[in-house]
């Protein structure tokens, strides 16, 4: 069986609160308040689906009264009486929120039909407000699932980059231990920066997929024993920014991604693909340049011999700050590249 209603009623004289709770107690349960106050103190403590209040009280006016009750519990309905009507009084009334007005000295059907009334509304609301409820909740698990399912593609997608990094190493034999070496030195020369643990995994995803735009890149070129032609040159330069767009959608690549299109820029403005100079090129790529290079003369290619350890240094000497930053160079001359070296 439901709880029957719950009204307060709240009138400074004995009459008109002992009428209200006649007509009204066979139907629901009466809880009678003599003044604002002792109103006020019960709203805090319990919970009213309907309030029936004088307009005229000695310590608290009745208006002032309705907008305590609408400012502490906005969905309580509020029923206004009154011993005559008052335009103006019923227009402030209205504004504040109040359903309607009792006249006295009450009339029954008049006031069941009121509270009848207000009770409605009252019931009307909590449905609305469960079913807001509802769907907050609904649309909590629906971000939930979304999120899920985001990071569910995420996660295929970056199988599917990985998976094209090794078809880059089924294309080009060499690149596979480059990747790994590059990967190596370039946390070499991060640690001994000071790069944070997040950055120096951003690092290693982009050392690790610096070479992946290669995917575009003709495997003839890629073998190709002798020195790129112009045209040829031309199409490799390309694989930066082949790369970039291939792990852009990745969310969490997102910090890679202008690591790997810049990695083949110099330090003097002169490289690709935008020709970024000094601190313009992101510190990630500045680093990868210098590992990228370090191990490109220290391997045997196609179309050169390996350099000796002393014939890199003089590269890197040479070449410290116009394909290189002076500050990486420093820091790379200091490590035993040998030692380092995958073989």
């Amino acid at each position: 069986m439901a709880k029957p209603s719950r009204i307060l009623v709240v009138d400074d004289e004995l009459g008109p609160r002992e009428a209200l709770r006649l007509i009204l107690q066979d139907h629901y349960e009466i809880s009678t308040a003599q003044n604002g106050h002792q109103a006020l103190d019960y709203l805090s403590k319990n919970e009213f689906d309907l309030v029936i209040l004088d307009i005229r009280m000695p310590d608290v006016n009745g208006i002032d009264l309705l907008a305590e009750v609408k400012k502490k519990v906005p969905e309580t309905e509020v029923v206004m009486i009154t011993a005559y009507a008052s335009v103006d009084t019923a227009a402030s009334a209205l504004r504040l929120g109040a359903l309607d007005y009792l006249i006295k000295p009450f009339d029954r059907k008049a006031v069941m039909e009121v509270v009848e009334k207000g009770l409605s509304r009252r019931a009307e609301s909590r449905k609305i407000r469960s079913r807001l409820d509802e769907l907050q909740l609904a649309n909590k698990t629906l971000r939930r699932e979304i999120e899920k399912a985001f990071v569910n593609i995420q996660r295929h997608y970056l199988e599917t980059v990985r998976s094209l990094v090794a078809a880059i190493d089924a294309k080009d034999s060499y690149t596979k231990s480059h990747q790994e070496r590059v990967v190596m030195f370039a946390m070499l020369l991060g640690a001994e920066l000071g790069l944070s643990a997040g950055e120096i995994d951003v690092l290693r995803q982009a050392a690790v997929l610096h070479d992946i735009g290669k995917i575009g890149v003709p495997e003839q070129i890629l073998r190709k024993p002798e020195h790129l032609i112009s045209e040829e040159f031309d199409i490799i330069r390309q694989h930066p920014v082949i790369g970039a767009e291939i792990i852009s959608p990745v969310r969490f690549l997102s910090e890679v991604v202008q690591i790997v299109l810049h990695h083949h820029e110099r330090f003097d403005g002169t490289g690709y693909p935008d020709g970024l100079k000094g601190a313009e090129i992101p510190l990630g790529a500045r680093i990868l340049a210098v590992a990228d290079a370090v191990d490109a003369m220290l391997s045997d290619r196609p179309y050169a011999r390996a350099r000796t350890v002393a014939e890199v240094r003089e590269e890197l000497r040479r070449c410290s700050g116009t394909q290189f930053d002076p500050q990486l160079v420093k820091i790379a001359l200091k490590i035993d590249l040998p030692s380092r070296r995958i073989t």
